[in-house]
């Protein structure tokens, strides 16, 4: 993709340490289920020779290319070095947990999928630079449970997060067939647990993002059939993935905001023609199989620096935010439109980049 925030019991546990640097490192599972702490070891580059203090900043990520391949490239490669950042990263399973720990103080900055935009729409988040656009939502399903159409969706059980870009999915595959969740049981699920239920057949269909659905069709085979995905409605919207902060965050700390976002041009820039590397470096990182992570190298448009630079200045990446609403009120997640100035805009994209460019 989720609703609800994180009691402050599961925030008050993760006991966040200071990192020295920015290479790769480390993971720790931290006491919530649903999070892991990941602490940097120092990277080989040197650090930029700058007047500028070094500063630290807690970056909460989702364990797939979606949403950690620039993270990761900006630490493998020693970007964020380069910009005297020490980054200690944790790991979430949704976009909105994410926003709910940097509303509760315990994360600075999150990259977040599509379906958690939402929130940034209502006020709780702040964007300050996409990072891709996704093509790695599906909504499968069970051919032994009589599924051969979305219109064989009535009455059937469908698993997925909430809140999320897979549930836009589920929700446009069932509109476009005059359906809605009414005419079917929908269950929360974490990715990882649907996999589980697909595979047994403890559910019908299963709304998930890339590497899961991966995984659903390699256990599944011939069983399996996709229903829908993101490709299937380009002409509505783009799916963007996107870094954010909360609104206070982003009033008091401009300068961290701009070389952090630097270091992710830098890495966007590195990613686009070394995706397959990016994703042993996350394998590595989140304890995944290098070569199931290795196939979802497709699951994202790996916008360049260059690109997202265009995007900002010519008025199009707000553009993509504004037809994102639309879909967010179609879908009852939002009530109406609102002003994409209230919660985006270009300047620490165009102030990083043009940094880099000096």
């Amino acid at each position: 993709m989720k609703k609800k925030l994180l009691s402050t019991a599961l925030l008050a546990v993760l006991t966040l340490s200071t990192l020295a640097g920015c290479g790769a490192g480390s993971t720790k599972n931290s006491a919530s289920s649903g999070q892991t702490k990941t602490a940097e070891s120092s990277a080989t580059a040197s650090p930029k020779t700058t007047a500028a203090p070094r500063i630290k900043i807690r970056v909460a990520y989702m364990p797939n290319l979606g949403s950690a391949s620039s993270l990761v490239t900006a630490i493998n490669k020693g970007y964020c070095n380069e910009e005297g950042i020490d980054v200690e990263t944790v790991k979430f399973e949704k976009g909105p947990e994410e926003i709910a720990a940097m509303g509760s103080g315990n994360i600075d900055i999150a990259q977040i999928g599509h379906g958690a935009h939402v929130l940034a729409a209502k006020g709780q988040a702040r964007i300050f630079n996409i990072d891709q656009t996704s093509n790695g939502d599906e909504l499968l399903a069970n051919k032994d449970k009589g599924i051969k159409s979305v219109e064989d969706l009535k009455g059937k059980t469908i698993a997925t997060s909430l809140g999320t870009s897979s549930e836009i999915i589920l929700n446009l595959a069932l509109k476009s067939k005059g359906m809605t969740q009414k005419d079917v049981k929908v269950v929360q699920m974490d990715p990882s647990a649907a996999v589980t239920a697909m595979v047994t057949g403890n559910v019908d269909a299963a709304a998930i993002w890339s590497p899961s659905t991966i995984v659903v069709k390699e256990k599944m085979g011939d069983k399996v059939i996709s229903l829908a995905s993101n490709n299937d409605y380009r002409d509505q919207a783009v799916f963007p993935g996107s870094w954010v902060c909360t609104n206070d965050y982003y009033k008091n700390n401009q300068d961290k905001l701009v070389r952090f976002t630097q270091a992710i041009l830098k890495a966007q820039h590195y990613r686009k023609e070394h995706i397959s590397e990016v994703a042993g470096w996350l394998a590595k990182l989140i304890g995944q199989d290098p070569a199931t992570l290795a196939k979802s190298t497709g699951e994202g448009d790996w916008l360049t620096d260059d690109f997202i630079y265009g995007m900002a200045k010519d008025g199009t990446l707000k553009k993509w935010y504004e037809n994102q609403q639309k879909l967010f009120i179609d879908s009852g997640a939002l009530d109406k439109a609102v002003n994409v100035d209230n919660y985006f805009s270009p300047d620490i994209i165009t102030k990083a980049y043009e940094a880099n460019k000096k």
